[in-house]
């Protein structure tokens, strides 16, 4: 289902220092960060490839790692 997750920084090291991901879904890659507790997915959304109960799947997924690595 979810591969090649990773977690990558924007702006390291300033104020607008924020945490987002890459992973790919069924051979295709996406990438997005989490903001205000939701996911902001870049284009290609997800969604135009997936069912949207598989997304929310994935998304839980994605909060998960992300907790994990922020906790790490």
């Amino acid at each position: 289902m979810l591969e090649d997750f990773e977690i990558f920084q924007l702006q390291e090291g300033s104020a607008r220092e924020q945490s987002h991901f890459s992973l790919n879904i069924e051979g295709h890659d996406y990438k997005g960060m989490v903001h205000d507790g939701k996911i902001h997915w870049y284009h290609p959304h997800p969604k135009q490839k997936i069912e949207e109960e598989h997304l929310s799947a994935v998304e839980s997924q994605v909060f998960n790692l992300m907790n994990e690595n922020i906790e790490s």
